[in-house]
């Protein structure tokens, strides 16, 4: 494979192509494809998103985080502004800090920090405040192979980047396992 992509690039050059033509001619394949896919081609959008409001309690939204496949929860308000994120590693640190408490709390209480029903003083902060403030997120008409490397990135490698359009209104979800189901 590695063979047949320097052979491309070589012909690429000896033949003046730009990036563009090669990936108009060739578009099946990985060189092709990370050229003319974008974040819009490679979505999940409305009902395949898996979104919550602040205010659900996180046990009424168990269905919705594992039946959509992300790995998370979209959580937004009323006119589908990203607040943050709810991932299925925060379901399993929630459950853990909070055991039975957990059947009370909303997503917006996980984001915010919030007592243990039960004990008096301990706060949990399941991510950082900026991770609220500023989640990791893409437009759609940002490149897919671009999306995989904000993936990739630092601090820490994500599994998902939600799409947001100008207005930071939730539109989409790219997954890492759907950019590589593409093909990238």
């Amino acid at each position: 494979m590695v063979f047949g992509d320097t052979v491309a690039i070589a012909l690429m050059g000896a033949r003046n192509l730009t990036k563009d033509e090669y990936a108009a001619n060739h578009p099946a394949g990985r060189i092709g494809k990370s050229l003319i896919f974008k974040v819009k081609d490679v979505m999940k959008k409305q009902d395949e998103l898996p979104v919550c409001r602040g205010g659900d309690l996180i046990m009424d939204q168990l269905v919705e985080l594992t039946s959509k496949g992300c790995g998370c929860l979209l959580v937004i308000d009323e006119e589908y502004h990203l607040i943050g994120t709810f991932t299925d590693g925060d379901l399993r640190r929630t459950l853990k800090a909070s055991g039975e408490g957990i059947f009370k709390l909303s997503g917006g209480d996980v984001q915010q920090g919030w007592k243990v029903p039960g004990k008096r003083s301990h706060m949990l902060m399941l991510w950082p405040k900026k991770r609220l403030v500023n989640p990791r997120t893409i437009g759609p008409d940002a490149m897919a192979v671009e999306a995989m490397k904000k993936m990739e990135s630092p601090p820490s490698p994500v599994q998902f980047l939600p799409v947001i359009n100008h207005q930071n209104i939730v539109i989409g979800i790219v997954t890492l396992h759907g950019l590589v189901s593409a093909g990238l």
